[in-house]
């Protein structure tokens, strides 16, 4: 399903008045209300959604809008930001061309874990050697440490220089030259780092250690990306859980415990079905009844995954590795969190609950959450330097081919963004409201026919204008349409979070400009084909999945 973080953003109802006081300017005479905005908080790496609603709420159809407006925010731009961009399909596009920046606390992290070659760096540290009649030499790693951890106790005061801010600028500059001219080199160094903080989390687990030794030979830039999306959900899982025991004792209502309640389970239903925790390897919560038999075969599954050429008598202590792996990975100790948490918003109020030891789960709770706190600072750190290395790994390779003159076939992700954003909220509006319960409220009920006329009639309208971004909102109908018996927004869910070049070219073939021999309406035309070979490309792979999962 469509899972975002939802208690990292904030959800916002305003009134025009109260929205153009808090941005200081009038909303523009053009704009029809019910609107919406959207503001990416960079320091928390959240967003804001604002919904500015009309004075007066009193037809179906201002209800439907503002509707579509929120599924446009949290599912068009929040769930693709999240979920689909960060991947290297994409990032690939989306990087392309830019340069790459680093705010001072990245460029310190990077200082400090990847002892950066700068001649800047260098040359001020012997200064400073000089100055107190030592050597870089004999003291130079501790100079390095010393003012870095000043520099960034000066940042967080705000008493940073213009002196200060230009050497750390120019080291980060003489970073990216490095970077542009040995990559492998830095990138390697940091796989050693992430390796070791591995060998402490475990992070990565036994059925994924093949995959991420073939990253490391092979693509050692998806090494870097993957485990910086793995150090970016365990952050937001951890800082969950750190918000949520803050606030235990305030939640009061039957309906809040609930709602929070739900968001537990669901984030640990999450972690159980992307194989993040095997249930029964999870310390302190027993094996379920109905799992004890797959616990005593699960073992055999192991085998399979013992590294080839292993002698056969080092099989059983292979196999206990792994078991232990699973055990003691940071994810089963963020699952435990989250069934501590689950238990103590069954009834958070009875203290005399039959069902659990409620100060005892309160204990185990806080002893996880030393350990979380523990690490999150080093994984922070590690998930910021990952996200710079990539980022600059995938520039440095557009640079190269752009040299060598080689073109490469792109999607227009812009593009692309705003029609998932268009598509998403219309389909999943229509879908809430065919359900009688969300409909009976409307004021004049809801009639999906009326309502899916009226969207693909504006999008027809657009697509013979030559808005480009439509003919993908018309191709994504076509598929969602056609498509039925798939389940077609599973269905395209998995085609964007398993994307091929079969993917790249469509969306590359619908966007190009047009030219005496593409004209707009053979593009339309088109259409229906690149429906079928979209389907077609991912429906093997979808049912290979399913076998699988």
């Amino acid at each position: 399903g469509m899972y975002i973080n939802a208690n990292e953003h904030l959800l916002r109802f305003v009134d025009k008045k109260s929205y153009e006081v808090e941005e200081g300017t009038t909303l523009a005479a053009n704009v029809s209300l019910p609107a919406s905005k959207i503001k990416y908080i960079s320091t928390s790496r959240s967003f804001i959604v604002i919904i500015i609603l009309p004075q007066i709420i009193d037809t179906a159809e201002i209800v439907i809008n503002i509707t579509r407006n929120l599924f446009s925010k949290l599912y068009g731009n929040i769930f693709l930001n999240e979920k689909i961009l960060p991947m290297e399909f994409y990032r690939q596009n989306s990087n392309l061309g830019q340069k790459t920046t680093a705010a001072i606390p990245e460029i310190l992290d990077l200082a400090s874990k990847l002892n950066l070659s700068s001649e800047t760096f260098y040359k001020h540290c012997e200064r400073i050697a000089k100055s107190y009649r030592l050597t870089v030499e004999e003291k130079g790693n501790e100079i390095r440490k010393q003012l870095i951890s000043e520099w960034r106790k000066k940042w967080q005061e705000k008493l940073l220089t213009k002196e200060d801010v230009k050497i750390i600028d120019l080291i980060f500059s003489e970073f990216m030259d490095s970077m542009c001219k040995n990559p492998e080199k830095i990138i390697n160094i940091m796989i050693e780092h992430v390796k070791k903080l591995n060998s402490q989390l475990h992070y990565i687990l036994p059925h994924e250690t093949r995959e991420y030794e073939t990253f490391e030979k092979k693509y050692n830039k998806h090494y870097v990306r993957s485990v910086q999306n793995k150090f970016q959900e365990i952050t937001s899982l951890t800082g969950f859980i750190e918000e949520l025991y803050t606030e235990l004792n305030n939640f009061q209502e039957d309906s809040e415990l609930k709602g929070i309640r739900k968001q537990i389970l669901s984030k640990m239903q999450q972690l159980r079905k992307e194989k993040k925790i095997i249930q029964f390897y999870v310390p302190e919560i027993g094996c379920a009844e109905e799992l004890k038999d797959l616990r005593e075969t699960f073992p055999l599954v192991l085998i399979k995954m013992i590294p080839k050429g292993t002698p056969l008598k080092y099989w059983s202590k292979t196999v206990k590795k792994m078991e232990k792996n699973y055990s003691e990975s940071i994810y089963s100790k963020i699952y435990l969190a989250l069934h501590s948490l689950s238990l103590l918003t069954l009834d958070i109020n009875n203290s005399n609950n039959e069902f659990i030891n409620k100060n005892e789960t309160i204990k185990r709770l806080e002893r996880i959450l030393k350990i979380l706190k523990y690490h999150s600072t080093e994984i922070k750190t590690s998930q910021s330097i990952l996200g710079i290395i990539a980022d600059m790994s995938e520039q440095t390779v557009f640079n190269t081919e752009a040299n060598k003159g080689e073109p490469r076939m792109m999607i227009p992700l812009n593009e692309f963004k705003r029609a998932w954003s268009y598509f998403i909220s219309f389909v999943l509006t229509l879908i809430y409201y065919q359900d009688d319960a969300n409909s009976t409220g409307l004021p004049q009920g809801f009639n999906p026919e009326n309502y899916t006329k009226s969207i693909l009639g504006y999008v027809d309208k657009q697509c013979a204008l030559g808005i480009n971004y439509f003919h993908i909102v018309k191709l994504l109908w076509l598929i969602y349409k056609n498509n039925m018996n798939l389940n077609s927004i599973k269905f395209l869910l998995f085609c964007l979070e398993n994307p091929n070049t079969i993917l790249r070219f469509i969306l590359h073939q619908i966007m190009r400009p047009q030219s005496g021999t593409l004209s707009l309406e053979r593009r339309l035309e088109k259409l229906l084909n690149y429906e079928k070979a979209w389907v077609s490309a991912f429906q093997n792979r979808l049912d290979i999945t399913d076998n699988y999962t």
